[in-house]
């Protein structure tokens, strides 16, 4: 499994990104990641038209997941955000920030 994940905007318009394998990070870590999808119920979220009426400086969010037989990508803002979906949204930030690859 294949996680893509890019955070832009905010006041200062940062990006960061993140590209992992879950085949190729510690196993405590991939199941992490692999629960928090599960309950997010990710492959269930829509990805919803752009929000022309969104808050000024929030954060936008792009996540894809890929497998050998699935590929889905959602977009998604601070304030558009499921509340199943922010753990993963915090946990891929986490890992965004602290520089993982």
């Amino acid at each position: 499994m294949q996680i893509h994940f890019e955070r832009t905007g905010g006041f200062m318009g940062r990006k960061i990104s993140l590209s992992l394998n879950l085949n190729e990070i510690p196993a405590e870590q991939a199941a992490t990641l692999r629960t928090l999808i599960e309950e997010a119920n990710f492959l269930t979220i829509e990805d919803p038209p752009p929000d022309a009426e969104s808050a000024r400086d929030q954060f936008i969010y792009m996540v894809a997941i890929e497998t050998d037989k699935i590929h889905h990508i959602i977009h998604t803002t601070d304030t558009s955000m499921p509340a199943t979906l922010r753990p993963l949204i915090e946990n891929l930030s986490s890992l965004a920030h602290s520089g993982r690859r």
